[in-house]
């Protein structure tokens, strides 16, 4: 059975090492996406990486 398992990252640069970590725990990158939220004075973007393992 796999298992899955979908974090949220809100600082760009924490997001190749979020997927050396888990990638190092056994678990592959499946999906990455971001989207971006706030006004025109506090914009942020979030980055959410899925990822799986087993069979």
């Amino acid at each position: 059975m796999k298992e899955w398992v979908s974090i949220q990252v809100e600082q760009h640069k924490n997001v190749g090492p979020t997927i050396m970590n888990y990638e190092q725990q056994g678990w592959r990158l499946f999906a990455y996406t971001t989207a971006g939220m706030g006004g025109v004075y506090h914009y942020t973007v979030n980055h959410y990486l899925l990822f799986v393992r087993g069979e």
